[in-house]
């Protein structure tokens, strides 16, 4: 159990104690943050595949009609 001296540290441990995570086993949190790793590196992986998508997406619009940047570029106010 945690000991609390003041008020504010109270709170703290009261939170500590009744977390989400408090009644999991360890090998069920070291379940979960390898879940929680590998959905990352997909999410990783997504933003990647999209930032290629968009790169080319743009390197297309400045071969084949570079003439939609510029009127978005001049509608821009100053």
């Amino acid at each position: 159990m945690i000991k609390t001296t003041s008020l504010a540290d109270n709170s703290v441990a009261d939170t500590v104690e009744s977390g989400p995570f408090t009644q999991l086993t360890q090998e069920e949190l070291i379940t979960l943050v390898v879940k929680q790793q590998t959905d990352l590196s997909r999410k990783d992986a997504k933003i990647v595949e999209l930032e290629e998508y968009i790169d080319n997406l743009l390197v297309r619009v400045i071969e084949e009609k570079p003439t939609i940047l510029q009127a978005l570029n001049s509608a821009k106010p100053v």
